[in-house]
């Protein structure tokens, strides 16, 4: 589960952007996904890999502190932290992103343990996306660049 926390939503800063913070805990990884979307993350602390689908060229690459990762609209991606820490980055992103993330998100609960969504929530999740013309691809998919769940 990726934690979200909204910064600065368009409203607030009167621009079709906003900031989110994203929190990758250990372990955690952010299923592969497109959307016309641009992202640009900046990691705060701990190191995330990201993977990138573009122009047919398939690539992993470590970002830690201080680094910055823009996916440009309509890229595949992914997001994995492997390592025992977790990995907080800045992310700034469009309007419709931020609706879809305010749609989809759920609020923390530290009491509740940490695990894969039901099967309800994940299908909840699958038909938001397409709603919003988003694409999640299949766990085949996932486990064909090195991503499994559970």
């Amino acid at each position: 589960m990726t934690l979200i926390e909204f910064l600065a939503s368009p409203d607030e800063i009167g621009s079709e952007i906003c900031r989110i913070r994203g929190t990758v805990p250990p372990g955690v990884v952010v299923p592969l996904h497109s959307h016309p979307d641009l992202e640009v993350f900046y990691a705060l602390e701990g190191t995330v890999e990201a993977f990138q689908s573009e122009d047919k060229i398939d690539r992993w690459t470590t970002a830690g502190v201080g680094a910055v990762v823009a996916i440009p609209g309509n890229v595949k991606h992914a997001w994995r932290n492997a390592l025992s820490l977790p990995a907080t980055m800045v992310i700034v992103t469009t309007a419709k992103m931020f609706e879809f993330f305010r749609e989809i998100t759920k609020p923390f609960d530290p009491d509740q343990p940490a695990g894969l969504p039901s099967l309800e929530a994940t299908q909840e999740l699958l038909k938001t996306a397409a709603r919003y013309g988003y694409w999640i691809a299949s766990p085949q998919e996932n486990a064909a660049i090195g991503l499994s769940f559970g």
